[in-house]
């Protein structure tokens, strides 16, 4: 179920036997590694559910969720979901972030067998009767340094696109605009990628009701896109650390297709360097082979600017700059339509 759903993406190269073979964990905790699974919000939501009792009547989400806590909890695979629930604190507040997050534990402390009745389809719900597990008081509202910065760099690439022009033209400005005024962020310039490509049947899933009139709705939709910035390149970062350490590898569980495709393209730019030919190939996906080249192109220079000896990353005098930066992303936005 899990492997044809693809729900999982491995922040480490993976080995022959793939990483839904349950041997290659036995074998990894032999070596003293522990493997970790980084849910997105949608699958910390579904799997929390579960321990409410919801049915997996006509939620297929649900019972892959049931499939993948129970893969997890025989294979001693522990679950990481903090940044799902910043999101959902962000959201809805800590009081509702502090209750799911005592389901979701609920739900992994299940007994495994009951999950898996679920998964397999033998029952539509679990058969016992769970609670929430008390968490720790964690004011998760507070706002994460790369959401904020994300949440910019979101608002600026649908600027871009709602404005007039070739899309590889505004893919080239967005990347100008990072090297002078940001960060040059790979993951949410991944997400760009996919986003303002040419070919990309995902585009219309990555900003939520961008062209409203509901201005409200479209930066709504912003803020979700940053959120899947934010759960990427927290995936990235913990997999990148873990390669140094050697003690841990991680798993991003999603089922959002573009946010999977990012993710893979980002490793495979991870793993096998910056060169312009191989990034071009990745882009292909989404760009025509020219405007892939165009771009990787560029990307390889800021890759190397960044990566130098001489690079200073970009600071600023005022304490005020990121709130002015979002301020007048959502300003623009405002007026965009």
């Amino acid at each position: 179920m899990l492997r044809a759903a693809s729900l999982l993406t491995p922040g480490y190269l993976p080995p022959d036997a793939g990483i839904y073979e349950p041997a290659v964990y036995f074998y990894a905790r032999d070596q003293g590694v522990q493997t970790v699974i980084l849910p997105d919000r949608n699958v910390a939501s579904r799997i929390a559910q579960l321990a409410k009792g919801k049915e997996t009547t006509n939620d297929k989400q649900l019972k892959l969720s049931a499939a993948l806590l129970g893969f997890a909890q025989l294979l001693n695979i522990d679950f990481e979901p903090g940044v799902s629930f910043h999101e959902l604190a962000h959201r809805c507040g800590n009081t509702s972030a502090a209750d799911e997050l005592g389901w979701f534990r609920g739900a992994d402390n299940a007994p495994p067998q009951d999950i898996l009745n679920v998964a397999l389809g033998r029952t539509n719900r679990v058969s016992r009767t769970y609670s929430p597990v008390e968490v720790p008081h964690l004011n998760l509202q507070l706002p994460l340094k790369r959401w904020n910065r994300n949440y910019i760099t979101a608002l600026k690439i649908l600027e871009l696109d709602l404005a007039s022009g070739k899309q590889v033209d505004k893919m080239l400005r967005l990347l100008d605009w990072m090297s002078t005024s940001l960060v040059f962020a790979g993951p949410a310039l991944m997400l760009a990628c996919v986003y303002l490509g040419t070919h990309s049947p995902a585009r219309k899933n990555v900003f939520k009701n961008s062209r409203s009139a509901d201005r409200m709705a479209a930066i709504a939709g912003v803020r979700n896109a940053a959120w899947d910035i934010t759960h990427l390149s927290d995936f990235i970062l913990r997999s990148n650390e873990s390669a140094d350490l050697g003690n841990v590898q991680y798993l991003l569980a999603s089922f959002d297709v573009h946010l999977k495709l990012t993710t893979n393209l980002l490793m495979t730019v991870g793993r096998e360097g910056s060169d312009a030919s191989l990034i071009a190939a990745g882009l292909a996906q989404w760009w025509g082979a020219k405007d892939a080249q165009r771009i990787a192109h560029e990307v390889v220079i800021q890759l190397r600017r960044i990566n130098s000896d001489s690079h200073v990353p970009k600071t600023s005098d005022d304490p005020d700059y990121i709130s002015k930066l979002i301020l007048l992303g959502e300003r623009l936005m405002m007026e965009a339509i």
